[in-house]
């Protein structure tokens, strides 16, 4: 072979290696909630990680992991997704998911133990992301903060047909508890919260179907109040909105944490095990508060004055204030609470 052929061989060889050297390192497809969720992803953690360790991210957007990760049960597409504990605790119960070992994970020795979700062995079903909660929405135009400073707040008669209350599925799953808990019960025995449910719902103008029809109710005046999350009065408040304020009611309020999870037999685990670890980054962490409100578990993320302002405490305070349920009993009893719940506020 004369050295024009030989150099023109050793490159063809060389590019046909290249897609499988860079296919060694894998990939990264995850799912996530569209919108805001999605973005924070993309900008906060996966455009930083791709960067550090050249394994490429896709983030694709869906209304909710468990419908997706069921269908794939056999072939998994995805080898992360962003959930909520409700929906790790259904998955793993059924053996969808694969599971870790906390040796593995440094940085979660930063993140408190109720944050951590395990299986029956001991190993987490998942890697803890974030968090919010669940408070009361308000729009100053036709309320005053002082008016919900309380969860029974939302049952006064006064407020009948200026209210908002979302739907089934959530309300069982996060405003029945938090009603249970504040009458004397809990996630086991939400009894107690039936009532106060169904005041909200007397009260109620109509049932949200989204957060953005709820974001459109408040700041055009057309309901009073509303439970809600804080990361999306956080979101109106950044984006110009001066007319709606967010409550911690003097009860407390629902934690919502997220969860990164791993769909079993997902490939490329040396490529997810390096995403999950770099979630957990205070870097990482102190840039998705940043762009969405959503607050680090990892507890040593510096947070700024301006953000503990947002809060109205420091963090250990706040984390004080917050009812962590058990997860996993939410999500074994949710489809008959779900019927429960549809009855009361067809009512």
């Amino acid at each position: 072979m004369d050295r024009r052929s030989f150099i023109a061989a050793a490159a063809a060889v060389a590019l046909s290696a290249a897609p499988a050297l860079a296919q060694d390192k894998g990939e990264i497809v995850m799912g996530a909630w569209g919108g805001g969720t999605s973005a924070t992803w993309r900008a906060g953690v996966a455009e930083p990680f791709s960067k550090a360790t050249g394994i490429p991210v896709k983030i694709n957007e869906w209304p909710d992991p468990e419908p997706q990760i069921r269908a794939q049960r056999a072939n998994p597409q995805y080898n992360m997704a962003v959930a909520t504990y409700f929906n790790a605790a259904n998955l793993h119960r059924d053996g969808l998911l694969e599971t870790f070992d906390e040796a593995e994970f440094p940085d979660l020795k930063n993140v408190p133990e109720s944050y951590k979700m395990r299986a029956a062995d001991g190993r987490l079903i998942g890697i803890p992301a974030y968090f919010q909660y669940y408070g009361i929405a308000v729009n100053t135009d036709l309320a005053k903060v002082s008016d919900f400073q309380s969860w029974k707040d939302l049952g006064d008669p006064k407020w009948k047909g200026k209210l908002s209350v979302t739907r089934p599925i959530y309300a069982s799953t996060y405003d029945l508890v938090m009603f249970a808990k504040v009458n004397g019960g809990d996630e086991k025995n939400i009894e107690p919260g039936l009532p106060l449910l169904k005041a909200l719902g007397a009260n109620a103008l109509n049932v949200y179907n989204s957060m953005a029809h709820l974001n459109t109710l408040l700041t055009r005046g057309e309901v009073a109040a509303a439970p809600y999350y804080v990361t999306r009065v956080w979101g109106m408040k950044k984006a110009g909105v001066k007319n709606v304020e967010f409550v911690l009611p003097k009860e407390g309020s629902l934690a919502l944490p997220y969860i990164l999870i791993v769909p079993k037999g997902a490939k490329h685990p040396a490529a997810y095990k390096a995403f999950l670890k770099s979630s957990l980054e205070t870097t990482q962490q102190a840039k998705m508060l940043d762009m969405s409100g959503y607050i680090p578990l990892n507890t040593k993320t510096p947070i700024s004055a301006e953000h503990e302002a947002n809060f109205g405490m420091k963090l250990p305070a706040l984390l004080e204030r917050l009812y962590q349920p058990d997860w996993d009993v939410v999500a074994r009893t949710h489809k008959e609470r779900v019927a429960m719940v549809e009855q009361l506020l067809s009512r």
